[in-house]
């Protein structure tokens, strides 16, 4: 807040004189707020997942077995809270642009600082009069240290210094240093970074329309700068409108009939509305938006609510990407459940009532977001330092089209590492059969629900059979993967860790980045293949018919192909037909003629 005082002075009046110094210290009072505004992002962040966790846990979750009392479910679950979060990183930024082009229209520029001011003030206060998500008794453990043979214990506060080297930091600077060390290993992760950077485009190209669009309205239709608020405004209302839609509720399994959610766990399909295709769906929807938003934006004689229009649905389109994205981590790094003693039902000493569990802060998930976020703000900055200059060479057709090209590429990485191409054990060897005899308890607990609803015997033996047993509650031993899944620091790799099917020195990075290439030569091979077939197979079918015209006994014309099918399929069937005796005889007969 008092980081706002000098940037108010700087712009209060036209600086004729010493201009260089001013300049200097609107850009310091600018780069220092900058890092406040992160660490205060970060503990935000913190806030939320604590609140309300940090995981989607569907009531259909891929290859994984619902459980009410799972760690991941506490705090209420993800729902619109998710939708209103993306929306104040997406839609708030026109609010920002309205408010602003009200307050220069009647006030001074300064008077903008004046009002971020008071709105800091007021959050403020509220931070100060809420209460503590977790108190202190659940930010801090106690570490035991050796020196030499004395054994000395201390209390251990921190978050992420104690989640990477499983001790707490003797002061904040080593909290900051692994925390920005966890983003890059997470960084590191091949599935991750492009994420990273699909959803940072996302934040730049929402800047980008935002200012060209204020300056569209203004220079070509010479609006006032309340009505160019306004029109800016709608990608905001785009950006709400998408909130509904966020909570998957509308296009969800659980909305067909008489569905029985364990039964399509167990079975492996893809339904329309799975969430696979709504992803898809939406993520490919927002580039064309962009595309036809700088189709558009071309000034008179089109209409000025044409542009508004593909506007908001850039919002729109925006909001919902940068949600599933947000989604995705909390999904894959959410790992509060895998700690010693969590798999299960955790209950205290009587037996009766619920253990009391020690919450964590995400530490993984907020550093996904951290990083997502620092690059989204790079991005943004660049999007409003070169957004001028690229409008002035290009225009602005030219710019907005090429921003959402490159988007379009993002997308198309993007569903790239979300294709599950390769199987993954899950389950040790060790553990394979007792995962058997679950795996048919439960299916018959399936068949027996709908057969027996209301039999008491049924239900108790239903209950045991869908009591979680296995690190993760997987469905079957082993469970298919994309790239984005086989990054070092998800769940999944976790949970392999843990039942040691990981060895020490494996680079996992490096394996899931050879076996994404490894997948897409071969699909291109195959791609390839069937080309080359089907070429060749016209060209056959084209001499055949020269062939047929040029004689004059076309009618008697076999085919040989034909014949050969035939013979292949009477043989097939021949061989299917024939008893297990006459095949080990055939094979006898044929083993003594060789």
């Amino acid at each position: 807040m008092p980081l706002l005082f000098p940037q108010a002075l700087a712009v209060n009046s036209q600086r004729l004189k010493n201009a260089d110094s001013w300049r200097c210290i609107l850009l310091a009072s600018r780069t220092l707020m900058g890092a406040s505004l992160g660490f205060a992002s970060m503990n935000f962040h913190s806030i939320l997942t604590d609140l309300f966790g940090a995981s989607l846990m569907s009531c259909n979750p891929h290859q994984e077995v619902v459980d009410d009392f799972d760690a991941r479910r506490h705090g209420g679950g993800m729902g619109v809270w998710l939708g209103i979060w993306t929306w104040c990183w997406i839609g708030s930024l026109g609010v920002g642009f309205l408010v602003g082009a009200g307050i220069i229209d009647n006030y001074p520029p300064a008077w903008g600082f004046y009002v971020s001011i008071i709105t800091i003030a007021i959050v403020l206060f509220l931070n100060v009069v809420c209460p503590e998500v977790r108190r202190s008794a659940y930010r801090r453990s106690v570490a035991e240290v050796r020196t030499g043979e004395d054994i000395s214990r201390r209390v251990a506060r921190g978050e992420i210094m104690m989640h990477r080297v499983k001790t707490g930091p003797k002061w904040w600077g080593q909290e900051v240093y692994h925390g920005i060390a966890l983003s890059c290993e997470m960084l590191r992760q091949p599935g991750f970074a492009v994420l990273t950077v699909y959803s940072a485009w996302i934040y730049a190209q929402a800047v980008l329309i935002i200012i060209l669009l204020g300056s569209l309205v203004s220079r070509f239709y010479h609006m006032q700068p309340t009505e160019v608020g306004l029109f800016v405004g709608c990608m905001a209302l785009g950006a709400l409108l998408a909130i509904p839609f966020q909570k998957a509720n509308l296009f969800s399994r659980s909305r067909q009939a008489q569905l029985n959610s364990n039964l399509a766990t167990l079975d492996r399909k893809v339904a329309w509305s799975s969430h696979l295709v709504r992803r898809t769906v939406f993520t490919l929807l927002l580039p064309l938006a962009g595309i036809c938003y700088a189709a558009v934006s071309s000034g008179p004689p089109i209409h000025v609510s044409i542009p508004t229009i593909f506007s908001g649905l850039v919002g729109f389109f925006s909001s919902l990407a940068i949600s599933e994205c947000n989604g995705l981590v909390m999904e894959a790094f959410d790992c509060s459940d895998l700690s010693p003693g969590m798999t299960g039902r955790q209950r205290g000493g009587s037996g009766r009532n619920q253990k009391r569990t020690n919450y964590s802060s995400f530490p993984r998930v907020t550093a996904g977001f951290a990083s997502i976020h620092s690059l989204a703000f790079f991005f943004a900055a660049g999007a409003t330092a070169l957004g001028g200059h690229v409008t002035r060479t290009l225009g602005q057709q030219v710019s907005t089209g090429l921003v959402a090209g490159i988007l379009l590429i993002l997308t198309v990485l993007l569903l790239v590492i979300l294709l599950r191409f390769t199987e993954v054990q899950i389950v040790p060897k060790s553990k394979s059969q007792e995962m058997d005899r679950l795996v048919e308890a439960r299916r018959r607990s399936t068949i027996r629900r709908v057969s027996m609803p209301n039999n008491s015997q049924a239900i108790l033996d239903e209950e045991r059979a869908w009591r979680p047993a296995m690190i993760g509650n997987p469905t079957s031993k082993k469970r298919r993967m994309n790239i984005f899944e086989l990054g070092s620091m998800t769940r999944w790799q976790e949970i392999r860790k843990k039942n040691k099917l990981i060895d020490a020195g494996a680079h996992l990075n490096r394996e899931a980045w050879d076996q994404g290439m490894d997948a897409l030569d071969d699909q291109l091979s195959d791609f390839k293949k069937d080309a080359h077939g089907l070429w060749h197979g016209k060209k056959r079918s084209a001499r055949r018919v020269c062939r047929t015209d040029e004689s004059s006994d076309a009618g008697h014309q076999i085919e040989m192909r034909n014949l050969e099918d035939q013979g292949k399929r009477g043989r097939r069937e021949c061989a299917l037909s024939r008893t297990s005796d006459e095949g080990i005889a055939g094979n006898r007969r044929r083993r003594g003629k060789r």
